[in-house]
């Protein structure tokens, strides 16, 4: 229901941007963005560099020609949406996620060569109709890897249903080849599991060609992600004015800017974009930097444009309630983190916003409901009880592409499940912090699942909550009674010094069963 209440406020919201969508015209098919997937290669280590390489340029390639293209980074931010973090994904897996990004085509391929020879062969999947293109093919040099993938660009616009913007020879001819050392260290650096271990790649393919700026916005994308803004902005100011990479590095510096506490620069950089363009995307950052500068400016105005231009993005619905808190219209603010909070209640923010504005607006008994459910996902909060607007919970955006993934084929406990698995992984990679976000959201999808707050139980143990642990373990025997799950509080109770009560649920796990070593050990008995 609270989805169904979510989705038809989606709808009403983006009714005015709907209604403007211009029809693209159809050619060679269905107008739509295109997904293109990393192609496969030969088992030689030497190449194992070009797949991602690939699946970076291309995508901007057909970006400058006039193509709706899917970057590289959108998909992984979809893939890891759907909780699908493997690089390479089946046809049918990569099919669905053409699906959530609304894609009307997917690029497969494969490349290959030995010794300096490379050839590229791709091939178009008509997500709609099913039918799969003839392949697309580009042989040379290895060392013109770069330059032969754009050469291919222009084939697969000129098969779809928009032309492209220019001639061939005017696109090639204003194309940058990379360094190809440079090109190497950059499909390394995507290739890597490491993150630190991207960036120092990243840094030797601008060292090896300092004009490269395809490596120079993904180091200060990577940089932001990380909190490193001084150098993220330091990079992606570097960017040319000219670049076709101008806007992207433009909206990642402005968000860097804001990080600093720059925020008057920060305004203007994102109104430099909204100038050019005005996106959902554009409109929250730069509704944001007012925000943080206390700018007497009414950031709900671009708040509430930003949530047009961008139905289904998260951002400026959590942003706007939390203006309206600044503006002094609390009835408001919690009529819009209401809806925040029905979107994605692993949404720590919008729901402190939402306790906030439920208690400045009167309503003190929903207040106080909304804070204890908090609390009780998130004890680290506490100090948030009263309202603090000098706290910065606003959201910036990375991309100006909103991914909104469509769970209604998916019951809660099938969600909860994923999400149990994902915490699992994170868990084993020593990410506490993300296991606690994917428990917090498994536990508000399926509240009654006791796995869920065993999990959660858990996690809190190895943080040192012991109180909170106590109280997960406990909801987990209120949703079943598992003499396992007995014995581990049982021996909880007995580290944190709660002798009596931690024999007597000892007691009560051996009576369900017997042979719980856990339980005996409790009471120090031998099994």
């Amino acid at each position: 229901m609270r989805r169904c209440a979510a989705f038809v406020l989606s709808l009403l919201l983006a009714a005015p941007a709907l209604a403007q969508a211009p029809t693209a015209p159809l050619r060679g098919g269905e107008a739509g963005p295109i997904l293109v997937m990393p192609p496969e290669g030969p088992d030689d280590p030497g190449r194992a560099f070009l797949s991602e390489a690939i699946a970076q340029r291309l995508p901007r390639a057909l970006l400058v020609l006039g193509a709706d293209a899917i970057t590289r980074a959108d998909r992984l931010r979809a893939q890891a949406a759907l909780e699908i973090p493997a690089p390479r994904v089946s046809q049918a897996t990569a099919i669905r996620i053409a699906e959530v990004l609304g894609a009307s085509r997917v690029v497969f391929g494969r490349h290959s060569g030995e010794g300096d020879s490379f050839t590229l062969a791709l091939r178009l999947l008509d997500v709609k109709r099913g039918t799969l293109s003839a392949p697309f093919t580009v042989s040379g040099p290895l060392d013109q890897a770069a330059l032969l993938v754009d050469e291919l660009a222009w084939d697969l616009v000129l098969a779809g249903p928009v032309p492209p913007t220019t001639t061939r020879a005017a696109y090639l001819e204003a194309r940058r080849a990379p360094a190809p050392a440079a090109f190497r260290l950059l499909g390394e650096a995507l290739g890597s599991g490491d993150a630190a271990a991207r960036r120092r790649l990243l840094r030797q393919a601008l060292d090896a060609d300092p004009g490269y700026d395809e490596a120079r916005v993904l180091l200060g994308r990577q940089l932001v992600e990380v909190g490193e803004m001084a150098e993220a902005h330091d990079a992606l100011s570097r960017v040319a004015s000219g670049s076709p990479l101008v806007r992207e590095a433009r909206l990642l510096s402005g968000v860097a800017l804001t990080g600093l506490g720059r925020f008057a620069e920060a305004a203007t950089v994102a109104g430099r974009l909204l100038a050019e363009k005005p996106t959902g995307a554009a409109l929250n950052n730069h509704a944001v930097a007012l925000l943080r500068s206390r700018s007497p400016s009414r950031a709900s105005d671009e708040l509430r444009r930003a949530v047009d231009l961008a139905p289904g993005a998260p951002e400026p619905v959590a942003n706007l309630a939390l203006a309206l808190l600044h503006e002094g219209d609390p009835a408001a603010a919690a009529f819009w983190a209401r809806g925040a909070v029905a979107a994605d209640a692993s949404d720590l923010g919008a729901r402190v916003v939402l306790s906030w504005a439920l208690a400045a607006s009167g309503q003190r008994e929903a207040a106080d409901n909304e804070w204890r459910a908090l609390i009780e996902a998130a004890p680290s909060w506490a100090s948030l009880r009263e309202m603090d607007l000098s706290r910065r919970l606003e959201r910036v955006m990375l991309s100006e592409r909103v991914i909104v993934i469509d769970a209604e084929g998916r019951s809660d406990a099938e969600l909860a499940a994923g999400l149990l698995a994902r915490a699992d992984k994170l868990v084993a990679q020593g990410d506490l912090e993300g296991a606690s976000r994917a428990l917090t959201r498994a536990a508000y999808l399926d509240p009654y699942g006791p796995r869920v707050h065993q999990m959660l139980g858990r996690l809190h143990r190895k943080r040192g909550a012991t109180t909170e642990a106590k109280n997960a373990l406990r909801m987990s025997l209120w949703c079943r009674d598992d003499p396992a799950v007995r014995a581990e509080l049982a021996s909880l109770l007995l580290e944190s010094g709660d002798v009596d009560e931690a024999h007597r649920e000892a007691r009560l796990a051996l009576e369900a069963e017997p042979g719980n070593a856990l339980a005996a050990a409790v009471l120090g008995r031998k099994r």
